[in-house]
């Protein structure tokens, strides 16, 4: 039966999220091919070639995984008290990714014998190897949740402080002066080249989408909305060509926020489906094994059985069904533990004192 709590028009963007991610890491060099096949017909590889830019690196996805955690979490914070909300944080977060981390430091070991250092590994378990200038994990994909625990603990400080609740005008300002000291302050990080900024660059969609959510209670305006908007994306760009200039053609950025407005704007026309639902629930399973798994995937099929389809799609198949199976025997059974200790360490700090 459909989930009442949730929230439809997320399932579909969360889903375009890891389509976008799982395209642009594994299959862009094919659409590319295709594209510039000549003895194919002119208006697929147009069609094709308009999409690009939703795929290019993963980007738009990323920023739409981002839009959407803002949203999400200003929602959350407006019933989940401070202790709830970092509890089930964790518990959603914490214990499939450590699952994935360790797999995969499994498989770099009975491939190459590599052994990961305490030093190295423990930071990435935490995600908080931005401070310890830790190299990144899972083939890179893990400096988004780097970004997102520090969001976490941003919000959860504000709603400790009660300045979501019993001075919400004041979040709107608070989330705009943030945005302005981290187009200010040195780049985070600032020690490795490829990701250099990528926290200082990228936060700033987090607070677009708590802005969203805040447009929607009627605590800003839509004139505000759309000047908040503006200034993240200059910001954007702006950072983009100090920071990370190789990113500086592309246009995913204003396409992922033009798709995120647009879907929340008719956010009532989306219709949720057990299917929907499914790949959604994926989202998160698929992005955390999907760039180191891929071709480890590839090299055990090829080693057991010939191929009927392309390699890529049978890699795709056996993913989708390793990410269904984290799902059922990881990832949700640790959130219903999130809610469960959630509930109790609730409930047995509030009883009051009897001795």
């Amino acid at each position: 039966m459909p989930d009442n709590r949730r929230i439809i028009f997320l399932d579909y963007l969360r889903i375009f999220a890891f389509v976008s991610v799982l395209v642009g890491h594994k299959s862009y060099v094919h659409a590319l091919t295709y594209i510039n096949n000549e003895t194919l017909h002119a208006a697929p590889r147009f069609v094709l070639e308009c999409l690009l830019p939703l795929f290019r690196g993963g980007g738009a996805g990323i920023i739409i995984f981002f839009l959407v955690s803002g949203y999400i979490i200003t929602h959350v914070l407006q019933s989940e008290r401070p202790t709830d909300f970092f509890i089930k944080r964790i518990f959603r977060i914490y214990p499939l990714y450590i699952v994935a981390v360790l797999l995969q430091a499994i498989d770099r070991y009975y491939s190459d014998g590599h052994i990961p250092d305490i030093g190295t590994i423990l930071p990435q378990l935490l995600l908080v190897g931005d401070f310890f200038g830790t190299p990144y994990t899972l083939n890179g994909v893990e400096w988004t949740l780097r970004v997102e625990v520090v969001f976490y603990v941003f919000m959860g400080v504000l709603r400790y402080l009660n300045l979501i609740h019993e001075y919400p005008k004041t979040l709107p300002w608070i989330l705009l002066v943030a945005t302005i000291l981290l187009g200010i302050l040195s780049p985070i990080p600032s020690s490795d080249i490829y990701t250099k900024g990528y926290f200082t660059i990228y936060s700033p969609f987090l607070f677009l989408g708590a802005f969203c959510y805040l447009k929607e209670i009627k605590r800003v305006s839509f004139s505000l909305l759309i000047g908040f908007t503006f200034l993240v994306l200059f910001q954007y760009y702006y950072l983009i060509s100090v920071y990370q200039p190789r990113w500086i053609g592309q246009h995913f950025a204003a396409l992922a926020v033009v798709i995120f407005l647009l879907s929340w704007r008719y956010r009532v026309n989306f219709i949720s489906t057990s299917g929907i639902r499914l790949f959604s629930d994926l989202t998160y399973s698929v992005y955390l094994f999907h760039n180191w798994m891929w071709n480890p995937i590839k090299k055990a099929l090829g080693e057991t059985s010939a191929s009927i389809l392309h390699p890529d799609i049978e890699a795709l198949f056996v993913l989708l069904w390793v990410c269904f199976f984290m799902l059922k025997l990881v990832e949700k059974p640790s959130v219903k533990l999130g809610r469960v200790v959630s509930k109790y360490i609730r409930e047995k700090y509030s009883k009051p004192n009897t001795n």
